[in-house]
């Protein structure tokens, strides 16, 4: 697994971990049960797969996303699981957005450096080559928001300076996709109910960043300690993303990335549960 120490964005998922392995047992599970229910209902194998993909990918992305804004509890990432699953129960989404929940993902990583190293070449190459197939998915207002990560890791505690320029060729290539393919970017109106529950999780996130005090999770590689306010912006980024899939693809745009808000929402409900009693950390 020391492949994966040589660059920022690959993390194993390691059989070693419980939780490792609980998340493999319920991404599997999920996939299996819901596939079946599909099939039960419509008849259709074609259907029938395309739904237990679809779960099993809202439960492991929710997962992973938890896991990477919120490294120093495993649990609050299984909290995220529960809140995605059944939200994707209620509102039933045909699909997720997996081209900027892709980008909070490597972006995240890059970030924080949770595997123990800065990003190396190759690896802000491949972050430029995500944000430009995010643009030409058809994502273009993520595309520009994510290019901030790459001037954040050159600015922020142990800057890596390269990345400005990194930064700078995302911010060619989304404008040359944007021209290319004729695509916009406009505000649209968010629905009230949407608008209410999106405006909660934000400020109860928010506010588990500014009461986040220190940061004990060190790195996959290296045992390194996590930098507090790396982490801090790579979470900040999340939510930043999420509203502005929100605000330009309205209620759409707030479906689409139900795994993302399932886990900023699950970050504070995490520690309310905790507080009261219900699980110990």
């Amino acid at each position: 697994m020391d492949v994966f120490a040589k660059s920022s964005l690959g993390r194993p998922l390691d059989p070693a971990y419980k939780t490792n392995i609980a998340i493999m047992i319920l991404t599997l599970l999920t996939g299996v049960v819901m596939g079946g229910v599909s099939l039960l209902q419509s008849g259709d194998f074609g259907l029938a797969i395309g739904a237990g993909l679809l779960y099993g990918a809202i439960v492991f992305v929710a997962w992973v996303i938890t896991r990477e804004i919120d490294p120093d509890h495993d649990l609050s990432a299984f909290v995220s699981v529960a809140l995605a699953f059944g939200a994707a129960l209620w509102l039933m989404p045909s699909t997720i957005a997996l081209w900027p929940l892709g980008l909070v993902i490597l972006g995240s990583r890059m970030l924080t450096r949770v595997v123990g190293v800065r990003a190396t070449l190759i690896d802000s190459l491949i972050l430029v080559a995500f944000i430009g197939l995010t643009a030409y998915s058809g994502y273009i207002a993520v595309a520009l928001a994510a290019t901030a990560f790459f001037f954040l890791d050159a600015w922020l505690q142990e800057p890596l300076r390269r990345q400005w320029a990194f930064g700078a060729l995302a911010l060619v290539i989304t404008f040359l996709v944007a021209l290319i393919t004729n695509q916009g970017m406009s505000l649209v109106p968010v629905s009230m109910p949407y608008m209410l529950v999106i405006g909660v999780i934000s400020l109860a996130f928010l506010l588990t960043i500014l009461l986040k005090g220190q940061i004990t999770t060190h790195s996959d590689f290296g045992n390194r300690p996590l930098s507090l306010s790396r982490v801090r912006v790579a979470m900040l980024m999340t939510l930043a993303i999420g509203l502005v899939q929100a605000v330009t693809n309205s209620d759409g745009g707030v479906l689409s990335m139900i795994t993302l808000w399932a886990s900023l929402a699950a970050v504070p409900l995490y520690r309310l549960i905790v507080r009261i009693g219900l699980i110990g950390e």
